[in-house]
């Protein structure tokens, strides 16, 4: 993304050099570059506003059917110029294990707000959405694209609530909307090492829509809002281990919890 407006800024940059003759001494060169920052800048800013105005044509008590939209691809796409901007790195491993046909529950560490977005994107193709706490469905402006993306809203302090996210996530899965993505810790983990104690409901998703589930880890999401647009962040992202449905079938979601915990936790401590 930040390439294709690089290259627009570039033409512009060229049209007005050419057509007003601002190029005329090798010092002028440096106000050739400079109005090349600008203009790209610009075109970012034009990308916000636009992002901004399209977000009031959301209906938000319109239910999500079909996550191949176009919020979704303004969404996704935004993320990764974001990314592009601010200088991150995703190194990825154990991509082709994850099923082609989005019928997954994934799982992984929460160590920032950034690991579902690094998630989202780099599942992409997967058809990957999360069930997310509600408060992100209320953000002003991207809570409707996250909305519209498949994500599901999770309301932590009310059970009843909770139940009905838990099984529209699941529903989500077995029609074929999208795979959904859930954090067992249910928080994100502010101490810097190792894992919280997961929430082990999460795992009834994979349970009611019979699927596999897709362990990860992430590395670094914390150091982006250190480094943003100065230095390079290298996020490490892994998937580590595909569990399959046939597995857990008989498991309670506890000894699925104890499971994946011990799986997650591993794969951390040898990083």
């Amino acid at each position: 993304m930040l390439q294709l407006y690089w290259t627009v800024a570039a033409l512009i940059d060229f049209f007005i050099i050419y057509k007003f003759n601002i190029v005329t001494s090798v010092v002028d060169i440096v106000w050739a570059i400079l109005l090349h920052i600008l203009i790209l800048a610009l075109l970012c800013g034009l990308h916000l506003l636009f992002l901004i105005a399209y977000s009031f044509t959301v209906k938000r008590n319109e239910e999500v059917k079909n996550i191949h939209n176009s919020y979704r691809f303004l969404l996704l796409y935004s993320l990764k110029l974001y990314f592009q901007l601010a200088r991150v790195k995703i190194r990825v491993s154990g991509l082709e294990k994850v099923p082609d046909d989005g019928k997954f529950l994934f799982v992984g560490n929460h160590i920032s707000s950034y690991d579902p977005m690094i998630a989202m994107w780099t599942l992409r193709k997967n058809n990957l959405a999360f069930v997310s706490k509600k408060e992100n469905l209320d953000i002003k402006f991207g809570g409707k694209y996250i909305l519209k993306s498949g994500c599901v809203g999770l309301d932590r302090e009310n059970n009843r609530e909770a139940v009905k996210a838990i099984n529209k996530a699941a529903q989500n899965i077995t029609d074929g909307v999208c795979a959904m993505g859930i954090y067992p810790e249910g928080w994100v983990n502010k101490t810097g090492e190792g894992l919280l104690p997961f929430r082990n409901g999460s795992f009834k998703i994979a349970k009611k829509a019979k699927v596999p589930i897709v362990v990860a880890t992430i590395a670094n999401t914390r150091q982006i809002d250190k480094n943003r647009f100065f230095r390079r962040t290298e996020i490490r992202f892994r998937i580590v281990e595909i569990i399959p449905y046939e597995k857990i079938a008989d498991m309670k979601t506890n000894e699925i919890g104890e499971m994946v915990h011990e799986i997650m936790y591993n794969a951390l401590e040898k990083k």
